[in-house]
């Protein structure tokens, strides 16, 4: 071969076949997000849209490599202001399908230690997650790799701060049947995406579910688990944590701080100065997409009204874990953001 003379997957006929295939996979695309749409709960009126992140999701997945491959061809068969141009757009093309293909599928664990437990309580180690969105971008194969590394972690107690679903598949107690192979105890709330704000109204059914899973819906609730006590709330929008909070720290009594488990973190203003131990949140899926001075700005002007996105904070109301959760919303990606475990010990 001819060094000074493009290989074939570099000429031009190479580059029209990877766009003749890259439109077949897309024609494919289509197929799949048909039939993978039907059999779902989805939330009313917004069909069309899920459709489209159905695209979103399977898009990249079916006919990215082709993209590529017409880009670089492109890029390679052309000169000058054509070749910059192709290569501007198969880095943005290489970001994006990082953030569909990597990221979303990843799991990591991030340790939290925190000492000078109350007198009385135990010292304890717990794994906690949030916002599984199980149903349209995570899927069985995720749901099955999250219940054997829950099962291999040394953990006292699995707290689970809502969101568990996202348009899921109509049949909740097959599709979560994985739930019943953990082999902690789990204690959880649900999230907004369960409570119809918005999304269908799941809050049953879903219930229902977890229960015949072995998972102990606590909202509103006060348990003991090893000196500790542990307190559930509700949703900030799908609930009624006011009601909860007043009546689990009645005005003028005094109780120890407290285990609270939640899901938005707005929900740690309603709670009387240093009521928590330490507060669980999700929600805000640390903002999942993260584009420095941007992602904060819009996670407060959608999610939440406090700066509380991702780790550990100090409030009025007591510490406050938000764990960026496992599963997205929205646009089937993460970046800069992985789905996290998060692996708590409370020591002397």
């Amino acid at each position: 071969m001819n060094p000074a003379r493009p290989g074939p997957a570099c000429s031009r006929g190479g580059e029209r076949l990877a766009w003749r295939l890259f439109w077949l996979a897309m024609a494919a695309t289509l197929a799949v997000c048909a039939w993978d749409f039907s059999g779902r709960w989805h939330t009313p009126g917004h069909e069309l849209r899920n459709f489209i992140m159905l695209g979103l999701y399977w898009g990249p997945k079916l006919a990215g490599p082709f993209l590529l491959w017409g880009l670089l061809a492109h890029a390679l068969g052309h000169a000058g202001w054509a070749r910059l141009k192709a290569l501007l757009a198969l880095a943005f093309v290489l970001v994006g399908l990082w953030a569909s293909w990597v990221e979303p599928f990843a799991q990591r664990t991030r340790q939290t230690t925190l000492t000078g437990i109350p007198e009385g309580a135990q010292p304890l180690r717990l794994a906690v997650l949030a916002d599984i969105h199980w149903g349209l971008f995570y899927r069985d194969f995720q749901l099955a790799r999250l219940v054997r590394t829950l099962n291999a972690m040394d953990v006292d107690a699995v707290l689970v701060a809502g969101d568990w679903v996202h348009d899921p598949l109509f049949d909740l107690e097959a599709g979560l049947r994985l739930l019943a192979d953990i082999r902690h105890p789990v204690f959880a709330v649900l999230g907004n995406h369960d409570t119809k704000a918005p999304g269908p109204d799941l809050t049953g059914p879903l219930s229902q579910a977890l229960r015949t899973h072995g998972v102990r819906l606590i909202e509103g609730e006060l348990l003991e688990i090893k000196g500790w006590q542990l307190v559930g709330l509700s949703d900030f929008w799908g609930g009624q944590p006011q009601a909860e909070v007043r009546a689990l720290w009645p005005a003028g009594e005094s109780v120890p701080p407290r285990l609270v488990l939640m899901h938005q973190p707005d929900t740690m203003t309603l709670l009387p100065p240093d009521a928590a131990f330490l507060a669980f949140a999700g929600h805000t899926h640390g903002g999942q997409i993260w584009i420095p001075g941007f992602t904060p700005w819009f996670v407060r002007q959608t999610n939440t009204q406090q700066p509380w996105v991702n780790g550990l904070y100090g409030t009025p109301g007591g510490r406050l874990l938000v764990t960026p959760g496992l599963g997205t919303i929205g646009l089937p990606a993460r970046l800069g953001v992985w789905p996290t475990i998060e692996l708590v010990d409370l020591r002397d």
